[in-house]
């Protein structure tokens, strides 16, 4: 199972905010689980490939936050 790291840092300005946010990230087709340690998130995907839906949902996020 692949899994990303992510430790890009992050800010949520209300609880909202950063339940929207793993909502969202949750939600993404062919994410597994999220654990976050710290700052650091590790995303655990079901496979190396994602769709093209998939791969920009990741991007958009990533980019937001």
């Amino acid at each position: 199972m692949p899994i990303i790291k992510w430790n890009a840092p992050m800010a949520y300005w209300a609880y909202s905010d950063e339940k929207a946010f793993f909502t969202w990230l949750e939600s993404i087709s062919g994410v597994v689980s999220v654990k976050g340690i710290g700052r650091e998130l590790f995303i655990h995907l079901r496979s190396r490939r994602m769709s093209r839906t998939a791969l920009m949902d990741l991007i958009a996020i990533y980019k937001r936050y």
